[in-house]
């Protein structure tokens, strides 16, 4: 089981890297009428905004993957490797 949880923790990290990527790329393109527009006068403020739903989003997602992750790897090792 302790190596379920290695390939999970692998994957974990793959996937956060790829949802960070896809995130900044995604709230760029969604607020660029803003970019464009007020920029110039509260720029600061943006990237904290940003950088606070990407922490509030960050977290839910590591918290989804390990309750999902664990259920599969409990299961598993658990329930169907038992049973052959």
């Amino acid at each position: 089981m302790k190596n379920s949880f290695k390939k999970a923790l692998k994957l974990f990290k793959y996937l956060s890297i790829l949802f960070s990527i896809i995130y900044w790329i995604y709230i760029i393109y969604d607020d660029w009428h803003f970019i464009e527009n007020y920029w110039d006068t509260n720029w600061l403020q943006y990237i904290g905004i940003w950088i606070m739903y990407f922490i509030a989003y960050f977290l839910a997602f590591t918290f989804y993957y390990w309750l999902t992750a664990s259920i599969v790897i409990l299961v598993y090792h658990k329930i169907i490797k038992r049973n052959r």
